[in-house]
Order: structure tokens, then C-alpha cells, then sequence
């Protein structure tokens, strides 16, 4: 029962988005089919169901996002060697673990007052919420 009132949700998702879009569609002539419309939703959401699965799996294995050692590794490099580790390691970290890795180490960071290296891996962040909240908190610390 739960999983069609998932699909069903799902399929008024995707004809909000085909009505959108078919409605710029007259003004760029493109087309849009429902058919479409329906199969990116429906991916996106499989896609989203099978991350929530992954992470669920992690949690209840224990995993955390990075171990201590490996922290206590990057706490002592610099910003630069930092970001240069998890951009030449894309296996071990996707997005999610490279930017919770970075939140961590830029909040050591700032506990350190050591502002300067703080902003650089604070800008590594995707932009949105949490950098603009770790960018507000850096500007508090630096006010105190």
C-alpha cells in the first residue's frame, strides 16, 4: 500500500513538472512528452531511495564518514593538502563524504583560530545552507 501511494505521488509530481514545462514548451515550440517526464521523476526518485537505502546501511554497520585516524591525518595538513587528497581519491570520497570531511576539519579549524585555512575549505563546499552557515560562523568567530 505504501509503495503505490509513492507511485502515485510520484506520477502528480511528474504531471506538475510535464504541465510546466509543456506550458514553456508552446512558447519554445519544443515538445514535451508526459511519458518522459514520468521516467526522469521516476529515476531521480529510485535514485534518492537508493541513497537513503546506502546511508541506512552505513548507520546501522557503524560507518561513520571519516575514522579518527584519517582525522587526525588531515588536522594537521594544510588546506591545500587537504583538498588535494580528496580530489585525487574521487572513489573513496563522493560528494557527500568529501564535503562532510571538510565541515569537520574547517570547524577544528576555526576552534584553532585558524580563520585563514577554515575559509578555504568552508569555499570547497557545494554553495547553500551549509556553506553559508559555516561562513557566517567563521565571521562570529573571527568577531570574538
Amino acid at each position: 500500500m505504501g509503495r503505490l501511494l509513492i507511485v502515485v505521488v510520484l506520477l502528480i509530481f511528474s504531471g506538475i513538472i510535464y504541465l510546466v514545462k509543456a506550458a514553456a514548451g508552446k512558447v519554445t515550440g519544443k515538445e514535451v512528452k508526459f511519458q518522459d517526464e514520468s521516467q526522469k521523476v521516476m529515476k531521480s526518485a529510485a535514485k534518492g531511495v537508493q541513497w537513503m537505502t546506502d546511508q541506512w546501511d552505513k548507520a546501522k554497520s557503524g560507518e561513520s564518514t571519516i575514522s579518527l585516524s584519517e582525522g587526525r591525518e588531515f588536522k594537521s595538513l594544510t588546506p591545500t593538502e587537504i583538498i588535494a587528497k580528496i580530489k585525487s581519491n574521487p572513489a573513496e570520497y563522493d560528494l557527500m563524504k568529501a564535503e562532510s570531511t571538510y565541515i569537520e576539519i574547517a570547524a577544528y579549524k576555526l576552534e584553532q583560530r585558524q580563520f585563514d585555512d577554515a575559509k578555504k575549505l568552508i569555499m570547497q563546499l557545494s554553495p547553500g545552507e551549509a556553506r553559508d552557515f559555516m561562513l557566517s560562523e567563521l565571521e562570529e568567530k573571527r568577531n570574538l
